[in-house]
């Protein structure tokens, strides 16, 4: 989760497949820039070429994020591929399932749910803004053991209504 011009974004990736597929492509620029630098050619401008090809690779693999519109019906997912984000409402989620490692949005525009790798604590604050949302007319439920994933979440909470005292 990144605050940037006072909207947060909650950063995610791909399938797991999909993933390790486009970041094996992505490095594969900068080994042949090194191969290049190393055979000694009279250029560089193929190998600085090749080095251009993985930065941009780089900057567009995490360009992946969530973007949740204040007051509006509207989730932004901005990925990638080149042009507008997609917008999908939020009172078209009928359900969302939280695993340790992902979670899997159920909608009108995939009715067998779409899956999005997230980092626990982007995925905690994902969640607690969607779930919060008074668009938001679904269900959030877990799949797994939810006792090893939330401990540190209940911990914090209790230690957050520690600090505040007892309520009057």
């Amino acid at each position: 989760m990144i605050k940037i011009f006072g909207k947060l974004r909650y950063h995610w990736q791909p399938e797991l497949s999909l993933l390790i597929i486009y970041w094996s492509l992505a490095f594969i620029p900068v080994f042949l820039s090194m191969a290049l630098l190393y055979e000694d050619t009279t250029s560089a401008e193929p190998s600085l070429l090749f080095f251009l090809a993985f930065l941009i690779l780089i900057v567009a693999g995490l360009h992946r994020y969530f973007e949740i519109v204040d007051g509006k019906d509207e989730l932004l997912i901005f990925s990638s591929i080149p042009g507008l984000p997609k917008r999908i409402r939020i009172t078209s989620i009928s359900k969302i399932a939280v695993s340790k490692h992902r979670i899997k949005i159920y909608c009108g525009r995939w009715p067998s749910g779409r899956v999005f790798y997230m980092r626990k604590w982007t995925k905690k604050y994902f969640l607690d803004a969607l779930v919060s949302n008074p668009f938001f007319k679904g269900e959030a439920y877990l799949i797994g053991d939810a006792r090893d994933y939330f401990t540190a979440y209940k911990d914090e909470e209790a230690r957050i209504a520690k600090k505040k005292g007892p309520k009057a």
